[in-house]
């Protein structure tokens, strides 16, 4: 149920994005074809329909996209998975001494994040890049000693083209990224 959820907001993100072009292709047709009854509701009937399957094309790349990621990193995907911002509580694999340490050091290590700054020991805040452009997502990780809890905090900004150039869910991929890259495994979803 959750996947169909996830399924149906991609096809919304993605029909929303192609009725512009779906309207001007729409009065092209009509004007090279004449405006007669025929051309007409023949193009009422199946541009809608052309354009409906396509951009359900597109959001079945998209939920593939996300779904392999998550599956990947043990994150829970649901339909948030593309709102902007994303909040997991994540724990290092395993929990030993210096655990806090080793998470600093792959994060640090990683080709995707730059603008890395420390908060004292508790909390570390930096720029991740999803993609393969230089657009990038906010970030920030916050340490629970005691209790082995890393909060991961990403916030999209940029208008990074997301998952299947929908524009959404980008910051869900780098939280799937940012999860592998620092060898933390999910633990809950925050509101």
């Amino acid at each position: 149920m959750k996947l169909v959820k996830l399924l149906m907001a991609c096809w919304r993100v993605a029909a929303a994005q192609c009725v512009p072009l779906a309207l001007i292709m729409t009065f092209i047709d009509l004007v090279n074809d004449g405006l007669t009854w025929d051309s007409v509701s023949g193009e009422l009937v199946f541009s809608p329909l052309t354009w409906g399957i396509l951009t359900f094309a597109v959001a079945v790349v998209g939920v593939w996209s996300l779904r392999r990621r998550a599956v990947a990193t043990g994150i829970p995907l649901s339909a948030e998975a593309l709102d902007d911002r994303q909040t997991h509580v994540l724990h290092p694999v395993p929990v030993s001494d210096g655990w806090q340490e080793r998470v600093r050091e792959k994060l640090a290590a990683s080709e995707r994040v730059f603008l890395v700054a420390e908060k004292g020991q508790e909390e570390i805040h930096f720029r991740w890049r999803p993609g393969r452009g230089k657009q990038s997502v906010w970030g920030s990780m916050s340490f629970d000693a005691p209790s082995g809890d890393v909060v991961l905090d990403v916030r999209d900004g940029e208008g990074l083209l997301g998952v299947a150039g929908l524009g959404k869910g980008s910051s869900f991929a780098a939280v799937c990224q940012i999860a592998g890259a620092t060898g933390l495994e999910s633990g809950t979803v925050r509101g």
